[in-house]
């Protein structure tokens, strides 16, 4: 059974950054096959649409 890696990222004001993060980081996992993945985002306030 493979490993859980929960990634946690605390989100402020990311409305426009978070599309390319979120597609990077999931090349990256696709890439290390021995690792199940979770993304946790935490809006930590958010004035625009995060």
């Amino acid at each position: 059974m493979k490993k859980l890696l929960s990634v946690v990222v605390g989100c402020y004001n990311e409305e426009e950054a978070l599309p390319y993060f979120y597609k990077e980081i999931c090349e990256i996992a696709k890439k290390m096959k021995e690792l199940n993945f979770e993304f946790i985002f935490i809006n930590d306030g958010s004035k625009d649409k995060t």
